[in-house]
């Protein structure tokens, strides 16, 4: 019996600048490639600047764009951004793939999945996350469109705690070294995987839907989890705001 859709957010923070036109257009190409399933039919810039056919892409990338928004309006329907790393008044953020996507059923998840974990063994990434669409950023607000989205999961949020575990998410160089190897490696989720030296793969439960269907299980699990590597990592509301967390170490 086919599943209702589910709207998921997922993206994976990368090591890699991007800043050079090649690399920048390379990182699309690999996405429309390895996601065919979600193939992109609008693009345009940060600023909303026209509709840009995947020909235009490349000269986009020359041009310097730092942001390229997409949307695919046909089932299956779904948003995000591309993005080069920036520097920013209070430092640097990671290039960055940021998706919104509605699936019916695990094989489509399954898409997303080996797309996140291609990005993690090709270009390096430090975090890569995955889970329904609007859980909560840490800050009471949840993401309902695609800019609070990238506000909840960005470098500056994340060097000071992580929000919270995820039905799914990758673990970088920056995190295997916070954790350690063996910790991840032996995390009490339904899927572990090593998938390069320094990044490791943590899926809670067997499908996305049990988010949706069995939530209590879900949530059995991600307090499991986060007790096994060390819940001090992960922002605690009920904590004062000068309590200590340890933090990642992203070394650009």
């Amino acid at each position: 019996m086919a599943k209702r859709y589910l709207q998921v957010d997922a993206g994976m923070l990368l090591i890699s600048d991007f800043s050079d036109a090649g690399s920048f257009y390379r990182l699309i190409q690999d996405f429309i490639f390895y996601l065919p399933g979600y193939q992109p039919q609008l693009w345009a810039t940060s600023s909303g600047e026209g509709r840009h056919s995947l020909i235009e892409l490349r000269s986009l990338a020359q041009r310097g764009e730092t942001v390229l928004r997409w949307r695919r309006n046909a089932h299956p329907r779904a948003e995000g951004s591309i993005s080069r790393r920036i520097q920013t008044p209070a430092g640097a953020e990671h290039a960055a793939h940021r998706l919104r996507i509605s699936v019916k059923d695990d094989e489509q998840m399954g898409w997303l999945v080996s797309f996140l974990c291609y990005g993690a063994a090709s270009d390096g990434i430090d975090f890569a996350w995955c889970d329904v669409a609007g859980f909560d950023c840490g800050n009471g607000a949840s993401r309902n469109l695609l800019v609070q989205k990238e506000n909840c999961i960005s470098t500056q949020r994340i060097s000071r705690g992580m929000p919270d575990l995820f039905w799914a998410q990758i673990f970088g160089r920056a995190y295997v070294d916070l954790f350690g190897l063996d910790k991840l490696l032996s995390s009490p989720a339904y899927q572990v995987e090593q998938l390069t030296p320094d990044a490791v793969y943590v899926q809670l439960t067997e499908s996305i839907f049990d988010v949706r269907d069995r939530p209590a299980e879900v949530h059995a699990r991600k307090q499991l989890v986060k007790r096994h590597l060390d819940d001090n990592i992960f922002l605690d509301s009920s904590r004062p705001s000068t309590h200590v967390y340890r933090k990642p170490v992203f070394a650009f």
